[in-house]
């Protein structure tokens, strides 16, 4: 929609519902990514590793998700080449998040041994990052490029650690008392929980928006307010939800289009940014009614499927192999 649909069409009510939902998926990427560390970090503690093996798991993680950031950038710059400007290279987008989300918050999560310890740390750092964001939105005094993935400096299309980082921090959170509870009550309790725990945030987000005490620093809305954030952690939270309760049924052993785009997230991603921002269908540029739009989705959704489903098939051809 953001790609494709036409200037007159962009300030209705339906196009402003898909630039909503369309926000959705790099908050979600961001908060798995601390689920996923979360797993990870405990799975080996649980096997003994030392804080020095899940520091160097950490960053080379981090380090491959930084160095495909760049390929993708790099590729996008020849394919565009002439029109392309070398600088959009540098241009910190979501998979640079993502690798500087692992490194930092994976490193910060190594120095603390226990999951409850993990739990307290993440959780406060969550909510003060979340408040202190408005004034860091504004910082200056760093080289560009550093003060670029610091807050943007000035280019609040990207995606800076702050505010974005929020959400690993309380991905990471999630992901420890996820541990935690499935020992103690259990996963079908927890995740009735975290329903409850998203329409409170996603509620109580909402009723921020109803008083100016929170507008303070480098106010916007949509990037740096308190209460965007809990509104989208809201949704976050009962997507998650949604998607267990998914997951769970008793047919949940066959093929799932949730666990295919899910595993084959980076191609999808990668896909999909081809054929909607590339030169393959650079004619729709801005060009298409919002319901011409809207009807491209009958073939690029099953595309992505069956890209998807090809990569899962891959994968389990080449474990097959050995």
């Amino acid at each position: 929609m953001d790609a494709w649909v036409r200037p007159q069409d962009r300030s209705g009510e339906w196009f402003w519902l898909s630039q909503f939902l369309g926000g959705l998926p790099a908050p979600i990427f961001l908060f798995l990514v601390g689920v996923s560390l979360a797993l990870i970090l405990d799975r080996m503690r649980a096997r003994g590793a030392s804080s020095r093996e899940l520091a160097i798991k950490v960053v080379r993680r981090g380090s491959w998700i930084l160095f495909l950031a760049y390929v993708f950038r790099l590729e996008q710059f020849l394919i565009w080449y002439p029109a392309s400007q070398w600088g959009d290279i540098f241009k910190v987008d979501t998979l640079n998040c993502i690798a500087i989300c692992t490194l930092i918050i994976g490193l910060l999560s190594v120095v603390f041994n226990s999951r409850r310890t993990n739990i307290a740390a993440m959780g406060v750092a969550t909510g003060a990052f979340v408040f202190i964001t408005p004034w860091i939105y504004s910082f200056k005094g760093l080289p560009a490029f550093v003060l670029s993935y610091v807050n943007g400096n000035e280019h609040p299309w990207y995606f800076s650690v702050f505010p974005w980082a929020a959400f690993t921090l309380a991905g990471i959170t999630f992901g420890y008392v996820l541990l935690e509870a499935k020992q103690r009550i259990g996963e079908p309790e927890f995740f009735k929980r975290v329903a409850v725990v998203g329409v409170t945030a996603y509620a109580l987000g909402a009723a921020m928006s109803l008083t100016r005490i929170f507008e303070y620093g480098f106010f916007d809305y949509s990037l740096t307010s308190p209460h965007y954030f809990l509104v989208r952690l809201g949704w976050i939270l009962l997507i998650l939800y949604g998607a267990y309760l998914w997951s769970a049924r008793n047919s949940a052993a066959r093929w799932s289009p949730l666990i295919a785009l899910g595993q084959a997230s980076l191609v999808v991603y990668w896909a999909h940014i081809e054929i909607v921002y590339g030169r393959l269908f650079h004619g729709f540029g801005q060009s298409l009614e919002l319901s011409a739009a809207a009807m491209q989705l009958i073939w690029l959704v099953p595309l992505m499927l069956v890209m998807a489903s090809t990569q899962q098939l891959r994968v389990v051809w080449l474990e097959a192999r050995g």
